[in-house]
């Protein structure tokens, strides 16, 4: 089996410079892992064992679209590594690796996770919380049981987008791209709503949970909820008007998010070049609507009206919120995205734009 590894840099495509910090060495990056991944499958296979280390059977060909730190991530690097992926020819490869930083990772597993769900073969998004020259490096681990998964996955005929992830209590989950959360601060772990634990997956095979990676944002039934469902329902082979990654249009910054705090001042925010604005609420789907001032939501929301922006609020579902305040929203024409990560509602509202 072969499988293509795009280099996009981050930490796991990182080595200490002469300063001592971690600094971008993509082009050994590959190698690196390759290197690696041979020495453990060799290791494991002289002591006879299979699983996660058996794969002297892969291999493996690499390319590098992108050279950034993951912080560094832009709409632009987005579009580069967007036209490398347009231009690969997936009935060649069992499966697609894709190297990428932690602090971004969250974004642009969502933006993966929709757009190459139904490529024909399965994609790992793989990261690593240290350097690989580091002893407590989960970036080998990573790499090597992603490996596994896709070798199971190609076996079963099964495609997907996934995040596999060693964290710190030892044990790797698997999380479907699109449900990835960001890390938290003063962390180095990574979460989702339903992730599954590798050995359990690879163990059990729960086919149901492998089914569960699709698309759920919901927008009550209103005209946008059949735009993103038509989108999400979308195939390699359904290309009349869907969004996937063989006819993705050049993505542009022109969703604006944001999220409510106390003290926030929406006439400080500049809707020049916005089609669409994402606001975040508070848990309890509810954000600061009194009166028509500039700390009120209905004033950003007046403001995107008189302009022709679309305003969404995530997470509220229509018709289903508890508070006075959210009504407001609404009756001024704000539309409510429920269920999911706000990562993969921007990034759907991106691709609408």
């Amino acid at each position: 089996m072969k499988i293509l590894i795009l280099l996009t840099g981050g930490t796991i495509c990182s080595a200490k410079n002469e300063s001592g910090l971690n600094a971008l060495n993509t082009e050994a990056a590959s190698l690196s892992l390759v290197s690696m991944y041979r020495e453990n499958t060799a290791a494991g296979e002289r002591q006879g064992i299979e699983g996660d280390v058996a794969g002297s059977d892969v291999e493996f060909e690499s390319i590098s679209p992108i050279n950034t730190l993951s912080e560094n991530m832009t709409i632009d690097k987005w579009n580069r590594l967007l036209e490398a992926l347009k231009k690969v020819d997936y009935s060649q490869y069992g499966g697609i690796m894709i190297l990428h930083g932690t602090d971004t990772l969250h974004l642009t597993a969502a933006l993966m996770g929709v757009l190459m769900k139904d490529v024909g073969c399965p994609v790992m998004m793989v990261s690593a919380h240290r350097i690989l020259s580091d002893p407590e490096s989960n970036g080998v681990d990573n790499f090597a049981k992603s490996v596994s998964l896709i070798k199971r996955l190609n076996d079963e005929g099964k495609g997907g987008v996934y995040v596999l992830f060693r964290n710190m209590n030892g044990v790797s989950y698997v999380h479907h791209a699109t449900h990835l959360e960001e890390c938290g601060d003063y962390s180095e772990e990574f979460y989702s709503r339903d992730m599954i634990e590798y050995e359990k997956l690879m163990s059990e095979w729960d086919t149901g949970w492998l089914a569960a990676g699709g698309a759920y944002i919901s927008t009550g039934g209103s005209n946008e909820a059949a735009k993103l469902n038509r989108i999400r329902e979308s195939g390699m082979n359904a290309l009349d008007g869907q969004i996937n990654i063989f006819n993705v249009g050049t993505l542009s910054d022109s969703v604006l998010y944001i999220r409510p705090y106390v003290g926030i001042n929406y006439d400080r925010i500049n809707l020049d070049g916005v089609k669409a604005v994402l606001h975040g609420m508070y848990h309890s789907s509810t954000v600061n609507t009194e009166g028509d001032g500039p700390t009120s939501a209905m004033s950003l929301l007046r403001r995107c009206n008189e302009k022709g922006i679309a305003f969404y609020i995530f997470p509220c579902k229509d018709g289903e919120y508890r508070y006075s305040t959210t009504k407001p929203l609404i009756d001024a024409g704000a539309k409510c995205l429920y269920g999911g990560t706000w990562e993969e509602a921007y990034v759907r509202l991106l691709l609408e734009q």
